[in-house]
């Protein structure tokens, strides 16, 4: 067999055109090993990337958050880390480059399907968890620093034995902006009963620590599974109210089975529905301190549950710390559960 026809034979074979199986003297199927093969298509002339497949704001596999993380991402433009995103198919994907700024330990670029993003909550909780996984956060560090687009991010870690048990991130202190007073037509353009959204403690608010949402506050669990997002009503409504368009993050304080604080969607303006959204998990808190939802002394131990209508339930930790009636501090956390590993193949030609 020449050189060439033997290139194209491995690259046909881990694409599955040739059978990748061969049979031992007994006729049994003889298992691959997916990293002969990972090494065949790079001796073929690919590239190869691992990757870490992550479930984040929960301790239980297959509920929570999805994310890969790619560990060792050297030589990739950002056109091919988008691109790789998108191969995942998962909301976000990181990649963990070396500092890039002094105090940080790790550079963080975190992918949506679209758009690089520089601040994102279930990708920074996740990816402290991936480099444990990996040995790159040695255990019992009880303290890491990410740079991430916004800015260096602090991570804090608590472990149990040699594994991560929870991680904590800093947001940024937060910024309160414009309200939505007309409760009806807020109603309206979410698909609701009015009286699901009158009658609460504090109309819904812009508020940013670090990624800015409005902060809807709803009657009733019902209410916040059943919200519908009419995108042209939305539209409308900020525009009378005077406020720019923003994700709108629906919750109640309605108690339930869980013992959860708070209840929440991040409505979606179609596609799929996010599991766990830890950038406006920090501004809800902000919201529940601020408007009296949450007594001053819960401000550190509220918990936030989210994913449950898609099925994949997560538990976001929200600590607001107080110095007076003044918010000084916003720590989102969680756990995290690795599911899975692999090798994401890059192919240096189409041979």
């Amino acid at each position: 067999m020449s050189d060439v026809n033997r290139r194209q034979w491995m690259q046909r074979a881990l694409a599955g055109v040739v059978p990748a199986l061969l049979t031992s003297r007994a006729g049994a199927a003889a298992e691959v090993d997916p990293a002969a093969a990972a090494r065949a298509q790079a001796a073929a002339g690919g590239r190869t990337y691992r990757y870490v497949h992550l479930d984040v704001f929960t301790d239980k596999g297959l509920t929570g958050n999805q994310l890969a993380v790619f560990p060792d991402p050297a030589g990739l433009d950002a056109d091919t880390m988008q691109a790789m995103t998108r191969e995942t198919n998962f909301s976000e994907s990181t990649f963990v480059f070396p500092p890039e700024q002094p105090g940080t330990a790790f550079r963080v670029r975190i992918f949506t399907r679209n758009a690089e993003t520089g601040f994102a909550g279930h990708p920074t909780i996740g990816t402290a968890f991936a480099l444990a996984h990996t040995g790159r956060l040695k255990p019992g560090t009880a303290h890491t620093t990410f740079g991430l687009g916004v800015g260096p991010t602090e991570i804090d870690l608590d472990w149990r034995g040699n594994q991560l048990a929870f991680a904590w991130m800093s947001q940024l202190k937060p910024t309160f902006g414009k309200t939505i007073e007309d409760a009806e037509g807020l109603a309206a353009a979410i698909g609701l009963d009015p009286s699901a959204v009158r009658g609460q403690r504090a109309p819904a608010q812009e508020i940013g620590c670090g990624s800015t949402f409005f902060i809807v506050p709803l009657a009733t669990r019902r209410a916040v599974d059943a919200a519908v997002l009419d995108r042209a009503k939305v539209d409308a409504v900020f525009a009378a109210a005077g406020a720019p368009r923003r994700g709108l993050y629906v919750f109640t304080t309605e108690r339930g089975d869980d013992n959860a604080t708070s209840y929440s969607r991040t409505l979606p303006a179609g596609g799929i529905e996010d599991p766990a959204t830890g950038s406006a998990a920090g501004p809800l808190g902000c919201f529940l301190v601020k408007h009296g939802y949450v007594a001053r002394e819960q401000a550190a131990t509220i918990i936030n549950v989210q994913g449950v209508l898609v099925r994949r339930p997560s538990r976001i930790h929200i600590n607001i710390g107080l110095t007076g009636a003044d918010i000084t501090s916003v720590k989102v956390g969680g756990a995290s559960v690795v599911v899975g590993e692999g090798t994401m193949i890059l192919n240096a030609s189409g041979d």
